[in-house]
């Protein structure tokens, strides 16, 4: 299949593409090659607004990288401090002006197996907050939906410079959807947390079903986390639709 006219793939990505391509049989190459044409295209898109990345699954760079980008806190289950990540499991993305790491994003990968996702929730929150049963319950079209094989997207951080910047958001979190398919195509479902004020960029960042106030937690709440934090999620199935749609979208200006 023939790359977008207009898109060539930075070689900033190359090297983690190539790990990734060679893990596929031959009938999940014309989906690999589906999901390569729509990052290059995204790739291209954040190049013109004058924007770079860099996508990282070394750990110890990780750190250091994240540390640039001046994010003030981070979430548990992203900590690279305090998880024991292996390659394979979790990658971040990073952003990149004039050289400069201006953001970053983060991916993992949850295979849950016969698990439910609200276990899931419950057992790993009890451990990453040091609370004892911090989870009431989980929303049930949530509880519903995430099963199987789960691509979690958080951390998502810009600096100043950067934020407000809708489409730059857009291209670099569509971006960073179309990598982790990649790297983990067997996967169900992505998702990740909202917070309420945000709430209105599901669609900037590409995602295709919200589910408000998805969890309810227990008093004293954990760090960071809040009842009305909605949760934003996109199936494979829905992801297959969009690329079988083509990028319709014209490619957002650059307006605060």
């Amino acid at each position: 299949m023939a790359l977008h006219p207009e898109v060539e793939l930075s070689w900033l990505l190359v090297h983690h593409v190539c790990k990734i391509l060679w893990f596929y049989s031959l009938s999940g190459q014309m989906f690999q090659m589906d999901l390569t044409e729509r990052a290059a295209l995204h790739l291209a898109r954040l190049k013109k607004l004058g924007y770079d990345v860099l996508a990282s699954d070394d750990f110890a760079e990780i750190e250091t990288l994240v540390q640039q980008t001046g994010k003030p806190f981070r979430s548990p289950m992203f900590d690279t401090r305090r998880n024991d990540f292996t390659e394979g499991r979790a990658f971040w993305l990073f952003l990149k002006k004039d050289g400069v790491i201006v953001g970053g994003m983060a991916a993992q990968y949850i295979p849950l197996g016969s698990e439910s996702f609200e276990n899931y929730v419950q057992r790993t929150s009890e451990a990453q907050y040091d609370l004892a049963a911090p989870l009431n319950f989980v929303a049930r079209p949530v509880k519903e939906r995430l099963k199987g094989n789960l691509i979690y997207f958080g951390d998502v951080f810009l600096t100043e410079g950067a934020r407000g910047k809708r489409s730059v958001l857009r291209e670099f979190c569509r971006l960073e959807k179309m990598l982790t398919a990649m790297t983990w195509p067997d996967f169900d479902w992505m998702f990740g947390h909202i917070p309420y004020p945000h709430r209105s960029l599901i669609d900037v960042y590409g995602f295709s079903l919200i589910t408000h106030n998805a969890f309810h937690w227990n008093q004293p709440l954990p760090y960071s986390r809040t009842n009305d934090i909605a949760l934003i999620y996109h199936s494979k199935s829905d992801l297959l639709h969009d690329l079988a749609l083509g990028e319709a979208d014209d490619a957002a200006e650059n307006k605060s």
